[in-house]
């Protein structure tokens, strides 16, 4: 099956990870109101997904398409999120404090009343995102703000990006690449 169904709703942790063993698609799923504190989410189609009121907290989300997934009232407390597509997506009151988020797409993304306190934003695309009532206490960011639909009251510190950051991002890349076409040769075989 190359998309999972709508309807399917995930009970535990142990589940996904089992679903995921067989395939690397989560789009559609209703993953909410589950502890998936510490989980690493990588490289998946996770479009449309609901994880509403789900504990991600020090997870890792990368090189994802999550675009149009529903994370409100989610809880990603010190999560890294690297090369993700959110575009579309509800953070509406998601705390996202001491958060890592670099080379994100946030186009068209409803963060109101989000908490993005002492998270550091590298890269990040804004265009058409809302940022009503967002709480940016001690963050910093690289972020070009005038994109936004409505920016933050106040604006995050100006971060600047190290040097080798553009390095890491064609690394990673790199690597992603890689393991799609080294899953692609295999399922070939």
């Amino acid at each position: 099956m190359d998309v999972m169904e709508k309807s399917k709703k995930f009970e535990s942790r142990d589940q996904i990870m089992e679903s995921l063993r067989q395939e690397r698609n989560l789009a559609g799923a209703d993953m909410s109101e589950l502890d998936l504190s510490g989980i690493k989410l990588m490289g998946l189609n996770m479009k449309g997904a609901d994880l509403h009121g789900s504990n991600l907290t020090q997870a890792m989300l990368a090189g994802a398409d999550m675009s149009e997934v529903n994370l409100t009232n989610a809880h990603l407390d010190k999560a890294r999120i690297a090369g993700a597509s959110l575009r579309a997506a509800n953070l509406r009151g998601a705390t996202l404090n001491e958060a890592q988020i670099a080379g994100v797409d946030l186009q068209d993304a409803d963060l109101t009343g989000a908490d993005l306190s002492q998270s550091r934003l590298m890269g990040v695309g804004v265009k058409g995102a809302d940022f009503s009532q967002v709480k940016t206490t001690d963050a910093r960011a690289a972020v070009n703000w005038a994109e936004a639909k409505v920016q933050p009251i106040e604006l995050p510190e100006p971060l600047s990006p190290p040097r080798w950051l553009p390095f890491l991002v064609l690394g990673v890349g790199i690597t992603l690449l890689a393991l799609f076409l080294k899953r692609r040769k295999n399922r070939a075989d």
